[in-house]
């Protein structure tokens, strides 16, 4: 599989546990900017949703002023 978004690597990532607990043989493999990556226990994929999650909200962070508004007369 290849992901362009890191939403689309979580939803993926959540849908091979999903699958897991229902009962199907565990084997998640992941390709990104054709480097590889096989997953075969839940601990890997929950610090890969982890990795997913932090970078995710290091593209999506919003710009924050902490100074305050000035009237200018």
């Amino acid at each position: 599989m290849a992901f362009t978004t890191w939403a689309a690597l979580k939803t993926a990532v959540l849908d091979a546990i999903a699958n897991h607990v229902e009962g199907t043989p565990f084997l998640f493999k992941y390709e990104l900017d054709g480097v590889s990556r096989e997953y075969r226990s839940i601990e890997e994929l929950e610090r890969l949703y982890n990795f997913a999650c932090r970078q995710e909200s290091k593209t999506t962070r919003k710009r924050r002023s902490f100074g305050r508004h000035r009237r200018f007369q």
